[in-house]
């Protein structure tokens, strides 16, 4: 009976604080990748899953292991990444869709990522 009782309340009381960051922290994670290629600010990103910005940086790094901003360059290596494999496009275009606005740049943090360059990774 008393198990009974316990489980009531906590049915009643909600969700977990540990379930309610794992639900924010996902929907942070689903709006930034539905917007990958829009300029995203923390305040946005907040903004979008009504949260604070201390709040969403927290939990997702908690979550995920990684920044938010971390997360973000990363999906956009993967996109350059894929588009330099399946589509051969130029090593300007995939820091383009990066969001590099540099080559060189792009091209360092590409062979931090993947060991490679862009243009080994180029079809």
């Amino acid at each position: 009976m008393m198990l009974s009782c316990a489980r009531l309340i906590r049915e009643r009381s909600g969700p977990s604080p540990a379930m309610r960051y794992l639900r924010q922290s996902e929907k942070v994670r689903d709006h930034i990748v539905a917007h990958l290629f829009e300029d995203l600010t923390i305040e946005q990103i907040a903004r979008a899953v009504a949260a604070s910005v201390s709040s969403v940086q927290r939990h997702f790094k908690a979550v995920f292991g990684v920044s938010v901003f971390e997360f973000i360059r990363m999906k956009r290596l993967e996109a350059a990444s894929d588009a330099l494999r399946r589509r051969g496009i130029s090593i300007a275009e995939a820091a383009h869709l990066a969001g590099y606005s540099d080559s060189a740049h792009f091209s360092t943090a590409f062979k931090k990522a993947y060991g490679v360059s862009p243009s080994q990774v180029r079809t």
